[in-house]
């Protein structure tokens, strides 16, 4: 999905976002959003994710750090782990754990609309999906034999690994994946937030290479990609991963993702706010 017109304005938000959250003074916060303003006057045809990795490096440059969310994300996996035994409480199912999954996608750092992470977990047991694939997919899983999950946000990976544990208790001979980014961009997974969470003992956690908040699939390694194409059946968490793979045409994945703005609302055919577990169209 390339870049639409409301995708450079979320982008500048974006920018304006990281300066506050750095405590940038003015001038710098100025110069930042000049960057900023011209690198996304100039992207052409490419997707929200390609646009982030060009971008984020640019803002970085101002700060003596290349994870400008590192602090946030760190909060986000300690809210998350609080609410987690709760959670557990409630998830006796497969179908229960993919509910939990989706519910801690609202942890986004890129998106023009926020929500409550604890709102979404007192009401998403009870929420139908607008667009559900999950008969078709827990069929698929019945007879996959390889399966990952490409994580998307930090915080939400806490959620994906209950989900992992779930399916592996139900499917204990079925081998199981867990993908995140190559580098820090935005407030995306990597080895370092899933090796602190123990996201090892129940997948193997594979790092794709990229550094697009999505899988881009020319941003990732050749390793990466070769694994990836042995898969049976993927879950892509997450609205970047939708953007990057909604054209591949592999009726392998299955996007999960809460709808957080209104490109990908129209896109995908659903309200704000929806909930979507869809098989990728092909």
């Amino acid at each position: 999905m390339n870049l639409k017109s409301d995708c450079l304005s979320c982008l500048l938000n974006q920018s304006l976002r990281v300066a506050k959250n750095l405590n940038l003074d003015e001038d710098t916060a100025k110069e930042m959003m000049k960057v900023a303003s011209i690198s996304i006057a100039n992207y052409g045809e490419v997707s929200p994710p390609v646009a982030a990795a060009d971008l984020y490096p640019k803002l970085a440059f101002f700060t003596d750090t290349d994870d400008v969310y590192k602090a946030l994300k760190e909060l986000s996996t300690q809210e998350a782990s609080k609410l987690l035994p709760s959670v557990k409480k409630q998830v006796k199912t497969t179908s229960d754990a993919i509910k939990a999954a989706v519910a801690g996608n609202v942890i986004d750092f890129a998106t023009p609309n926020h929500f409550d992470l604890d709102v979404e977990f007192e009401k998403v047991f009870e929420t139908d999906f607008a667009i559900d694939d999950e008969a078709l997919f827990l069929e698929r899983l019945k007879e996959a034999k390889i399966f990952m999950i490409i994580g998307d946000n930090v915080g939400e990976h806490v959620f994906d690994k209950l989900l992992l544990e779930t399916i592996a208790k139900e499917y204990p001979e079925l081998k199981l994946y867990y993908t995140v980014r190559g580098v820090p961009i935005i407030n995306d997974v990597t080895l370092l937030e899933a090796k602190e969470i123990n996201m090892q003992e129940v997948a193997t956690v594979v790092d794709s290479g990229v550094n697009t908040p999505g899988l881009a699939y020319n941003h990732a390694s050749d390793e990466f990609m070769k694994l990836y194409n042995s898969m049976d059946l993927i879950i892509a968490k997450g609205m970047g991963n939708y953007e990057c793979l909604e054209g591949v045409k592999d009726e392998r994945i299955f996007h999960l993702f809460k709808v957080k703005c209104d490109v990908v609302s129209i896109d995908v055919g659903a309200t704000l706010g929806s909930l979507i577990f869809m098989q990728n169209r092909v």
